[in-house]
């Protein structure tokens, strides 16, 4: 790599604890104090509540009343800053097996009916959205990943293509009538598969291996968008391959007959890459 190059910050690209095992390290790391802060992680039974369901020793239903269980006199929003916390990074770090478990976990504590102060704590868990979004959402992350080290481009590509499944999981926990709905909005959706099928500088490695699980986990959903032509503020961008505007049938079929093109391009890509190997190799043996 050049060392030349000054690393740009980005969260939504790093790979801090992703692909951790759900094991005593982990819960231990993610237990209070964080980094010497005792506002940060979990307290003991939290961890213990989590790792016994992640074991599959207890009930979506019966985790979410352990972990919202009062200790003292916290706050219930402090509480559930807390397990917003540990649950974000779950989904992120830990294997794809736990993420169906993780958010049936989140789909059931959105729907509790806890107040502080007259306001809603848990419901429609926004505060897990924004969160999600300051993290794993910021804007600049392919300029960010031009600045890190090639070597490890695979590895990121793995984490971006997991981060899309978990967006489209938490998509279809709760699905609505609208694009915005859902533990995690299905824009999310309509902007991945876009911007890798519209756009003509798309990082395809990436891009379009996040689509594809856009499409395999919520195809059904963005269908029936089309079908009844949804708006999206993420399919209102102007200066791509399609026309600004609602999601439409003649705009799904563009987005297949994209796949299909980039498939071919793949193809032949692989093909030639695979003579020219060939053929370096013979030519090293002369």
């Amino acid at each position: 790599m050049n060392t030349s190059i000054q690393e740009m910050t980005c969260k939504s690209i790093e790979l801090d604890g992703f692909g951790s095992a759900a094991d005593e390290a982990w819960f231990d790391q993610h237990t209070a104090p964080m980094d010497g802060e005792e506002e940060t992680g979990v307290h003991p039974h939290q961890a213990a509540a989590l790792k016994a369901y992640l074991k599959g020793d207890s009930k979506p239903s019966e985790t979410a009343a352990a972990l919202t269980k009062p200790h003292d006199s916290e706050k219930k929003t402090d509480l559930r800053d807390r397990i917003v916390g540990i649950l974000e990074d779950a989904l992120f770090e830990l294997p794809e097996s736990h993420t169906p478990a993780l958010v049936d976990l989140l789909k059931e504590l959105s729907q509790l009916p806890d107040e502080e102060d007259g306001e809603p704590v848990w419901k429609g868990l926004k505060s897990f959205g924004h969160s999600w979004a300051d993290g794993w959402k910021q804007s600049h992350w392919r300029k960010a990943l031009a600045t890190r080290d090639p070597a490890t481009r695979a590895k990121r590509r793995e984490a971006h293509v997991h981060q899309a499944f978990v967006e489209a999981s938490c998509a279809m926990a709760a699905p609505g009538p609208n694009a915005e709905d859902g533990l995690l909005p299905l824009s999310w959706g309509y902007e991945c598969i876009s911007e890798a099928l519209e756009c003509q500088d798309a990082l395809w490695d990436f891009e379009v291996p996040a689509a594809a699980v856009w499409i395999k986990v919520a195809g059904k959903r963005l269908r029936e968008g089309a079908k009844k032509g949804e708006k999206s503020w993420a399919l209102e961008r102007e200066g791509r391959l399609w026309t600004a505007g609602p999601m439409s049938m003649d705009r799904w079929n563009f987005w297949l007959q994209r796949l299909e093109e980039i498939e071919k391009i793949g193809k032949i890509i692989s093909s030639t890459a695979s003579e020219g190997l060939r053929d370096a190799r013979a030519q090293s043996k002369e």
